[in-house]
């Protein structure tokens, strides 16, 4: 069978104009008598017996009702009209059956049936078998006023909006109001940015990277980032053209400048210089630190003419 094949909707009941008659559910004597028929046992025999042998022919009337009621049930059905609760009915037909839909008093109801037989009452104090197709039993829905708590597995959920639940923000996230603090390497993250802690005790780091070309500080200014800082000497106003620069600045300054030659393998002089800790100070002369490889222009090594 086919979607096309669906027949075509009643708009008017059969008869519905016509004249007919009321079928009862049971014959009586009077309906076989009369040639009547009845929803039990149908049209009488004497409606099948010929005229000539005292037979009577069936009512025209009774087929109008017949089919009225027939197509009037039909055309219900296909408005989309849905019965409620019928205790006589339900008696009638020895309780509903698994799976028979029944509307609500009010529009806040459907119930399905879930056991057959059933003649209980789906809106009465005993409504075993039935449940509230509006009421989602089966959890298919999730209900606004839940705000998500309903959600079957929140996990999954999780994992398929790509957020994490508190537990694994924790892990995964640093909270803004601990600075730091829930760092779990300190050590490797101090290495990987490059810096050292403010005190230089609470981590330690493996390296320190390179400021790159510092402009040398002179008069009374210093240094405005705390802590040990190392930067390059490459023409850039300091006592040797090549080198490399350790500025430790606190409560005051001192630097240490590390020369190196352009020449392979030739040494290079050292330099260090201080600066007290009030504004007005100016910065020391640069002192040049000597080595058996650069000594004192007025020294006379051991063996030298």
């Amino acid at each position: 069978m086919k979607l096309n094949d669906k027949p075509r909707q009643l708009a008017v009941p059969f008869a519905s104009t016509g004249d007919k008659n009321n079928i009862p559910d049971k014959a009586t004597q009077q309906t076989k008598e009369s040639g009547n028929a009845a929803y039990d046992s149908g049209f009488p025999p004497v409606t099948m017996t010929p005229i000539s042998a005292g037979g009577i022919p069936p009512h025209g009337k009774d087929f109008n009702g017949l089919m009225h009621d027939i197509t009037a049930a039909i055309r219900y059905v296909q408005a989309g009209g849905l019965y409620t609760y019928n205790a006589d009915f339900a008696g009638a037909i020895g309780g509903y059956a698994k799976d028979a839909i029944l509307a609500g008093v009010s529009t806040t109801a459907v119930w399905l049936n879930t056991i057959d037989d059933n003649l209980t009452d789906p809106e009465g104090a005993d409504s075993a078998g039935w449940v509230n197709l509006l009421a989602d039993p089966l959890k298919l829905f999730l209900w606004q006023k839940n705000n998500l708590s309903d959600l079957q597995n929140k996990g999954t959920a999780r994992d398929n909006l790509q957020v994490y639940s508190q537990e694994q923000t924790d892990l995964k996230y640093l909270a803004k109001d601990q600075n730091g603090g829930d760092i779990p390497e300190k050590p490797l993250f101090v290495q990987n940015i490059g810096a050292l802690p403010a005190n230089g005790t609470a981590v330690a780091a493996n390296r320190l990277a390179s400021r790159g070309a510092l402009p040398a500080l002179t008069g009374t200014t210093r240094g405005s980032d705390s802590g040990l800082i190392m930067g390059e000497v490459y023409n850039n106003g300091y006592p040797t053209q090549y080198g490399n620069i350790l500025r430790l600045t606190g409560t005051g300054d001192g630097e240490i400048l590390i020369g190196w030659s352009g020449t392979n393998g030739a040494p290079a002089p050292a330099y260090i210089r201080s600066h007290r800790d009030t504004a007005e100070a100016e910065w020391s002369e640069w002192a040049m630190l000597y080595t058996t490889l650069n000594p004192p222009p007025d020294s006379h090594p051991v063996g030298a003419p």
